[in-house]
């Protein structure tokens, strides 16, 4: 389970927030009670999540490219996180396949950027980099990292299920989870904020590349007590619950907020935040500091 008490007043900055992953991630953290600073473009569909679910009302909303690399050092340094997660790491998803050339912008100076900025701001813990392509495709620069004070980890998560994917609905290709029945987003998003908790907590010789499904050149977050809370066939239904209240003309922000509060319900610790942590978790919070 992730810890209420860490998460609460938790700076974080999310690139690519206003995607489908990204909108479900920025009430996720809503919820926790952190600070969150979203960083990315437009949303790429009409109608998005993003939009419907009013995912910006309580977050700090950047509009900007990953691939610019001196707009996202500044955001970033703004921002002053703890916590860096990197969802945009590949062109936005509009129901058409990306042009091959937007594909390789984003693997020779989008991610390279995000790593280098997280790398450089000194309030940084830890850094999850979140890839629906191959496990390890976010730290080709895995030498940049080696040295860092803050955690950098990267996190292999093909594209979940999940109310509010107007890409997919328009044909999309989704990625497979292998031997994994397709997972809702909101188990996929729980594995994100698990890994970043506990990369954020220290954990020296930590492995830098994880997946959701047993890779053998990768860990699996199942070392780190994650399980999908939903089956295929709940993921499903949760999907068709979201767009039959979409199609009833019903609050959106309101129906993801429900099923967002229903999740975490069950996958979050409450602990006061003044408790101390626990013994195997008794270590300090790393934070580096800059000279």
């Amino acid at each position: 389970m992730i810890d209420s008490s860490f998460w609460r007043e938790r700076r974080v900055f999310v690139t690519g927030h206003t995607g489908f992953k990204g909108a479900w991630l920025s009430l996720m953290l809503e919820r926790l009670c952190a600070r969150a600073t979203g960083y990315g473009l437009a949303p790429a569909t009409e109608p998005s999540l993003y939009d419907l679910a009013r995912a910006g009302e309580n977050l700090c909303d950047v509009r900007g490219d990953v691939c610019d690399a001196a707009m996202l050092d500044g955001a970033l340094r703004a921002a002053d996180p703890d916590i860096v997660i990197h969802l945009a790491s590949r062109p936005p998803r509009d129901g058409a396949a990306p042009s091959d050339r937007a594909a390789e912008m984003l693997k020779l100076t989008g991610g390279p950027d995000v790593l280098e900025a997280t790398l450089r701001a000194p309030s940084v813990q830890a850094a999850v980099f979140v890839s629906s392509e191959a496990a390890n495709v976010s730290l080709d620069w895995r030498e940049l990292a080696a040295d860092a004070q803050a955690h950098v980890v990267s996190l292999h998560c093909p594209d979940p299920i999940g109310g509010g994917d107007f890409a997919a609905e328009r044909g999309a290709v989704l990625a497979s989870f292998g031997n994994l029945a397709p997972m809702h987003v909101l188990d996929a998003l729980y594995g994100v904020l698990l890994l970043a908790e506990h990369a954020a907590r220290g954990g020296e010789g930590m492995a830098r590349a994880w997946s959701f499904s047993a890779a053998t050149h990768v860990s699996p977050l199942a070392a780190l007590g994650f399980a999908p809370l939903l089956d295929a066939a709940e993921a499903g239904q949760w999907t068709q619950d979201w767009r039959a209240a979409q199609a009833a003309g019903r609050d959106m922000r309101a129906v993801t907020l429900e099923q967002i509060d229903a999740y975490l319900g069950q996958r979050v610790r409450l602990t006061s935040p003044f408790s101390a942590p626990p013994r195997e978790e008794a270590q300090p919070l790393r934070r580096a500091v800059g000279a």
